[in-house]
């Protein structure tokens, strides 16, 4: 994907391939109560989208939008945080939070929900970040992973993923730099590391396959109990559908072609379902139909067309309970939220038994 991200100052993100971000780890105005060393975890990921909401944005093959409003940035995370505060969820891994962006209008993600919810501690790391990106107006940017937890978060350490080969020099130095979030979170009398994780969606190099393979390295060095979660940007083992989606954008330019093909992923989440028990079984998903797969679906580019595909995933050492793909209004507790509106992503939920 050609995306001429270019920009007017050199200052850009810089970062070496394994970084202490604990400063960047920050505590709730107000605590709010949580059991010590609770028997069961609920857990949630969910690609937020920036804020961005169901905006058509230029980057998605739709719209031509680069920037929001502080009205509709503020709009939407206050949408996102009222889901949030239905799902109650001890550990939220988050992925597409911004903090400081132009095309945010600078609400600061974090802020928001870590203090507007029950959580109580949020740790940020950043996977794109630039003084000035001058494509469509974008302009300074600062954007990446967050993991919020109703327990103390006591590391936060942002772990390098290799960048796209194939791209121009220029692009690629003012394009996103992927990477997984890992942090240690403490529940009182046990301690446990999550593995937040989002590679790239926009490659023809194998970059994303690479990516995926080196979290799960990472997550197989890992002792004790252990938590992934994220926006994976693959699709799951048995899918029958690895292209030609009904969302497809119109086909303008090489990015509509990239975003949608899954046919070069070949079997990279199988390891993933052969080690760890994940919140929505593989068996419930390998069913016969399209349409039987479509209840797992977690992402949709366009906003009038329902999901289309699986990309966002839980995976952890001992057990599941209830995993919820939550797609619809009815599958959210309160019945009225619709996480279609929300993102390009909605949520998956699950109670962890560790």
């Amino acid at each position: 994907m050609l995306l001429s991200l270019l920009a007017c100052s050199p200052i850009v993100g810089d970062y070496a391939a394994r970084e202490d971000w604990s400063h960047a780890i920050r505590t709730a105005e107000t605590l709010s109560e949580a059991p010590a060393d609770p028997p069961t975890v609920q857990v949630v990921t969910w690609n937020m989208k920036f804020a961005g909401g169901r905006l058509d944005f230029w980057f998605d093959g739709y719209g031509d939008r680069s920037v929001m409003t502080h009205d509709e940035a503020m709009g939407n995370t206050e949408a996102i945080r009222d889901l949030v505060l239905e799902l109650d969820p001890d550990i939220l891994l988050a992925q597409e939070v911004e903090v400081a962006s132009h095309r945010s209008a600078y609400v600061d993600m974090v802020d928001v929900i870590l203090n507007t919810t029950d959580m109580n501690y949020a740790a940020w790391v950043p996977n794109w970040e630039g003084e000035f990106i001058a494509d469509h107006g974008v302009g300074p940017i600062s954007t990446g992973l967050a993991v919020f937890s109703k327990y103390p978060i006591d590391e936060n350490t942002r772990i390098a993923l290799d960048p796209i080969t194939d791209q121009a020099a220029y692009i690629q130095t003012f394009y996103l730099d992927r990477c997984i979030q890992r942090v240690g979170i403490d529940l009182g009398d046990d301690h446990f590391t999550a593995l937040n994780n989002h590679p790239s969606a926009y490659d023809t190099d194998g970059t994303k396959v690479r990516q995926i393979n080196a979290t799960l390295a990472e997550a197989q060095s890992i002792d004790g109990d252990l938590l992934i979660g994220g926006d994976f940007n693959a699709v799951p083992p048995g899918s029958l559908r690895l292209e030609d989606f009904a969302d497809d954008p119109p086909a303008l330019d090489e990015r509509a072609v990239e975003v949608v093909t899954y046919v070069t992923d070949g079997p990279v989440m199988d390891p993933w379902y052969e080690t760890w028990p994940t919140a929505i079984p593989l068996g419930n998903y390998q069913v016969h139909t399209e349409e039987e797969q479509a209840a797992f679906h977690t992402h949709s580019i366009a906003s009038d067309v329902f999901w289309t595909r699986k990309l966002d995933y839980l995976f952890a050492t001992g057990q599941w309970s209830g995993g919820k793909t939550l797609q619809s209004p009815e599958d959210t507790p309160g019945g009225t939220i619709d996480p279609m509106a929300l993102s390009d992503h909605c949520p998956i939920s699950g109670e962890w038994i560790r």
